[in-house]
């Protein structure tokens, strides 16, 4: 992303007496000193003026500093962004930790609650899971789980040791209550109904040698709104659910089971967070849309049951915290150190942004000149030197961190909203990134540090040339081994779990697993997966990742022993290259002077502001 290193010097000092020509587009060649002796004074200061501020755009910050003694002041923003993006992002990611930890408390609390058979171990990750996946087998499973959710639902304050309350809002319109206490018992008349919603088919008629389904897709939703009698006759024999259920017209009878493909059990709860250890003590109050799913939709008698909950902030939760504290000082850090970011980033983005705009107008004139005083047209390629692309890259992060900052700020102020929480920490873990990413610009000015920026933009594009092919590669195994295997093994049942499998045994990861999961039922099928798991590894892992070190590593070589390469227009402009001057040689497109010449009264008097060119005019 620095200039291109095309146009890297020769540390030859008989170079000046080489490079006083260049050839035009004409092949004729172009002596520019011959030429700028012949013009009229004004055009030859103006000349002159467009040389040095040539050679002032292309320094680098350290020797803009011993020119000019000019503060680096993108340099030190970029530096005190770092530390207060880094700072912000930490912070920020607390907040966020602790509101996911209460929803995933809070989704494990459900499924112990209203889940029967759920244990702990289901509630671990493991892999491969110890257990299978949460289901039935037959009507007197489905029943006893009906039967034990409609139980816990009805005792839900009784029994939780949580501050659960069922949300008023739905109950019928002559019992709602608009700011019901969450700790008070609620009258069982007031209780909200639990919404029955079934997917079925319209009919099935099946006879010895017959069959005829009508396959017309029905949805249909109930409100169950059990009486105290209905739930306590449920609490004494699960058997009681059934008849509950018939007298609204939802049948889960064997002859039923073509005909159900889903039935979904929804309602609603309320609670409030609130955590004395989060620096922000503010209680919050959350709504939960709790959904328990019986999946029929296979039809092979086995039923999975799952749940599932969306957790919103509820707007309307007034309150107040008695203590004897003010301000929090997490709360004050936090505050703080976001206007400091947005400061920050207001100020790198103007500086960024003029700087880029200064260099178009520098370009300009430098097009200008050349046609009408070389009669040369400056190329694509040259244009595009103007173009810094590490500022681009600033000015984009600021505006990520910015719009973050700003997101961040409302979550403060709203509390909690999980889809602006995500929003929010993708903008500034983007934004974090790329001030990261844009300070190696400033370790590109050292020979000592460079080394990554130049092997990585050596190779580059022969890495994107040869993954171009592995990839090719790549997806030939991965659709051979979804295909084959897939029907086998659990790590290849979709296609982006074969891609997930075949990645990780492409880094030496989790190989025992991979075979031992593929099912040994099958002969043919085991044979070949472990063949097809050889191949894939032997070629992968000894071949394509070999190749692809080795193009990173003759990179490196290049870079190395500095090769040089042919100069731009601009280059063969400078007065350097007319003269002889000796440049030190550096891999990277920077015209650097000797430091004693830097130094010097003499120079610091040509690279004055007003010597230079007035872009504005």
């Amino acid at each position: 992303m620095s200039r291109r290193s095309s146009a890297r010097r020769s540390a030859d000092s008989d170079s000046g007496a080489q490079s006083s020509e260049r050839m035009g587009e004409d092949g004729s060649s172009v002596n520019y000193q011959e030429i700028m002796e012949e013009m009229n004074d004004a055009d030859r200061d103006t000349g002159e003026r467009l040389r040095r501020h040539l050679q002032f755009f292309f320094m680098n910050p350290l020797e803009k500093w011993r020119v000019r003694r000019q503060f680096p002041y993108k340099l030190a923003l970029q530096v005190l962004k770092i530390v207060f993006v880094t700072l912000q992002l930490v912070l920020f990611a607390e907040m966020r930790m602790s509101h996911i930890d209460f929803m995933e408390d809070t989704n494990t609390v459900m499924r112990h609650k209203f889940l029967k058979e759920w244990n702990d171990d289901r509630d671990a990750l493991q892999y491969p899971p110890a257990e299978g996946r949460y289901s039935v087998y037959d009507g007197k499973g489905i029943f006893e789980h009906l039967a034990f959710i409609v139980d816990s639902y009805y005792s839900l304050q009784t029994d939780s040791f949580a501050s659960f309350s069922y949300d008023l809002q739905r109950a019928p319109p002559h019992t709602i209550v608009s700011n019901p206490p969450l700790f008070v018992a609620t009258d069982f008349e007031n209780i909200p109904y639990i919404e029955v919603c079934v997917d079925r088919i319209n009919s099935v008629t099946v006879n010895n040698n017959t069959y005829e389904f009508d396959i017309t897709d029905v949805h249909e939703c109930l409100h169950l709104n059990l009486t105290a009698h209905e739930v306590k006759d449920i609490r004494a024999d699960y058997t009681a659910v059934v008849l509950a259920f018939e007298k609204r017209g939802v049948s889960f009878k064997a002859e039923n089971a073509l005909i159900i493909s889903k039935a979904t059990l929804n309602f609603k709860l309320r609670t409030i967070h609130f955590s004395p250890k989060s620096g922000d003590q503010k209680p919050e109050c959350y709504k939960i849309s709790v959904s328990i799913v019986f999946d029929n939709s296979r039809h092979t008698g086995q039923v999975h049951i799952g749940l599932s909950t969306v957790i919103s902030y509820v707007n309307v939760c007034n309150g107040r915290v008695i203590k004897g504290v003010g301000l929090g000082i997490d709360t004050l850090i936090m505050a703080i150190t976001d206007i400091i970011v947005l400061l920050l980033c207001v100020f790198s983005l103007a500086l960024c942004f003029r700087a880029l705009i200064k260099a178009h107008l520098l370009k300009n004139k430098a097009i200008d000149y050349f046609e009408n005083m070389f009669k040369v047209k400056m190329s694509i390629s040259d244009q595009l030197d103007f173009l810094n692309l590490w500022y681009v890259m600033i000015v984009v992060n600021d505006i990520l961190i910015i719009v973050g900052t700003i997101s961040k700020i409302s979550i403060e102020f709203r509390d909690f909203d999980n889809s602006l929480f995500t929003l929010t920490g993708i903008l500034l873990g983007m934004g974090a990134l790329l001030v990261y990413v844009g300070v190696l610009r400033y370790f590109g000015f050292f020979n000592q540090y460079n080394i990554l920026i130049l092997t990585m933009k050596k190779s580059i594009p022969s890495m994107l040339r040869f993954m171009s092919c592995a990839i090719v590669l790549y997806v030939g195994f991965l659709i051979a081994g979804w295909v084959i295997i897939g029907p086998y093994s659990m790590k290849f049942r979709t296609l982006g779990e074969s891609s997930e499998a075949l990645f990780s045994l492409m880094n030496g990861d989790d190989m025992f697993a991979t075979f031992y999961t593929i099912n040994d039922s099958n002969t043919t099928i085991k044979v070949f997966g472990t063949i097809y798991i050889y191949c894939f590894v032997s070629m992968f892992i000894y071949v394509v990742l070999s190749l692809f070190i080795a193009i990173i590593m003759d990179a490196y070589e290049v870079v190395k022993v500095h090769v040089s390469y042919g100069m731009t227009v601009i280059v063969w402009f400078l007065p350097e290259q007319q003269k002889g001057f000796n440049f030190t040689t550096y891999t990277r497109l920077t015209y650097v002077f000797r430091i004693g010449v830097l130094n010097s009264p003499t120079t610091q008097a040509q690279y004055a502001p007003q010597a230079l060119l007035n872009l504005g005019r």
